[in-house]
């Protein structure tokens, strides 16, 4: 639409829409891409801008314009299914409908969805006598069928669903919310995202045999039975819970005994750092004070017995060098979750662990302390890994930088460390009651033993 902004001054609008002739507010107008008109079920967009300013009426539609690229493009980014779904739920909601709480629909909110689904009905639909509410949906576009599956309750409930509300219920961590999601994402690329009746016993034998295999990853690499059977206690879980809560009619196909291969993977045990590769380590790192980022990573992973991503998402403010007994704060952020509630705790630092510190602090540029693999967008652990397994390869050593972690409660169990200690310094979870009480051990009694460990390997 053309307007006069100045006697001398008219420019075009794109999407702007004055709707009477005679004046009055102005709309805005957009033809939905011609890709996403059967998702969304309708061509047109169409809104008043709630002004007669053309000036304030140019930039609501600048706005517009890129909050619908932006809705856009994540709706082909996603596939059909998603799409649908989350459009039908998005529909119920703007129309007071909750589609996780049916029972308290209102009526009004009923009856205007009701409304916005005659507004889609074609005429011939109108006119049909034998309509029922089993036949209308055929007349209905995607997202207002579904929506109206929904509402009636009728709705199948797929994997990605079963996934959706278990992960909501149970992952509470982003480590947890992975672990749910990753059995999922390997059911539904090979078995397809189908209702839970749908799948048959044969498809259970089928995910177990294709991880066997390796055929789940680019590499080929197969997953170990016992990765496999946490893989399969996941989808029972969330299997039941869906089947339990919706009420549905069908059995839980993951429930009972499942069958592995005779010549499937076992698991693999890390293989544990001995003395002779710490004083490898200590002699390839060499003089700390020279020593580069890796070094003082490797030092700190080997004097703490920290896993890695534990040492690599490390800030500044989480190191004392200077407190009565030297420490780090291992605590969860944004940029790097912990493996478990026990994780959270104060590691004190051998000399050679407090030498590393104080390099690695001299070195960092940022708020980080390894800033080359943790900043606010988070901590690339995997990246880091690579890294320090290279490193090890330099220095003849062959067992990775967790078997640091395995060799260090191998030299607390040397020095007849107590096992609550080793696992306050660990930090792993302490069985029996006596493990909710107190506030845990000093610094002073934790760094004594680890520096009896470093004793162990001179």
């Amino acid at each position: 639409m053309r307007l006069s902004l100045s006697p001398v001054l008219t420019v075009t609008v794109k999407y702007l829409w004055q709707r009477y002739r005679n004046g009055g507010m102005l709309w805005f107008k957009r033809r939905v891409p011609r890709d996403l008109q059967g998702v969304l079920g309708y061509q047109w967009i169409q809104q008043s801008l709630g002004t007669a300013d053309p000036k304030v009426a140019a930039r609501l539609i600048n706005q517009l314009v890129r909050e619908q690229d932006k809705r856009w493009k994540a709706l082909r980014s996603s596939s059909t299914n998603e799409v649908i779904d989350a459009q039908a739920r998005l529909l119920l909601t703007e129309y007071g409908i909750n589609p996780d709480r049916l029972g308290e629909t209102p009526e009004g909110a009923l009856w205007a969805f009701h409304d916005h689904l005659d507004s889609h009905l074609p005429e011939e639909a109108h006119t049909d006598s034998n309509i029922t509410p089993e036949t209308v949906g055929g007349f209905l576009p995607p997202v207002q069928r579904t929506a109206f599956d929904i509402q009636r309750g009728k709705l199948r409930h797929r994997a990605s669903d079963c996934l959706r509300e278990y992960a909501v219920a149970r992952a509470d961590t982003a480590q947890a919310l992975k672990s749910a999601t990753l059995p999922f994402q390997y059911l539904i690329g090979l078995c397809g995202d189908k209702d839970l009746s749908q799948y048959p016993r044969s498809d259970v034998r089928a995910f177990v045999k294709h991880l066997e295999d390796g055929k789940h990853a680019t590499n080929g690499k197969p997953i170990s039975v016992t990765t496999i059977q946490r893989y399969v206690t996941t989808l029972r879980a969330a299997f039941a819970r869906s089947i339990r809560e919706h009420e549905l009619p069908i059995k839980n196909v993951w429930a009972g005994a499942i069958e592995y291969s005779k010549d499937a993977k076992g698991e693999q045990r890390r293989e544990a750092f001995t003395v002779a590769q710490y004083r490898a380590l200590e002699k390839g790192v060499g003089d700390i004070e020279q020593t580069d980022d890796l070094g003082t990573m490797l030092t700190l992973i080997a004097s703490t017995g920290a896993r890695l991503a534990e040492i690599a998402g490390l800030r500044k403010e989480d190191c004392h060098p200077s407190a009565q007994v030297p420490y780090i704060d291992i605590r969860p952020y944004e940029t790097r979750d912990l493996k478990t509630p026990a994780s959270t705790r104060k590691v004190p630092l051998t000399p050679a662990a407090l030498q590393a510190l104080q390099r690695a602090l001299r070195l960092a540029t940022g708020d980080y302390l390894f800033g080359r693999y943790t900043d606010d967008k988070g901590c690339r652990a995997n990246a880091a890994s690579a890294a320090l397994g290279i490193r090890l390869r330099t220095y003849g050593i062959t067992a990775t930088t967790h078997g640091m972690r395995h060799g260090m409660r191998d030299l607390l169990r040397a020095v007849e460390c107590p096992e609550n200690i080793v696992c306050e310094i660990q930090g792993w979870a302490q069985a029996g009651h006596v493990a909710k009480y107190g506030s845990g051990s000093p610094l002073g009694v934790l760094e004594r033993w680890l520096r009896k460990a470093a004793e162990a390997v001179r």
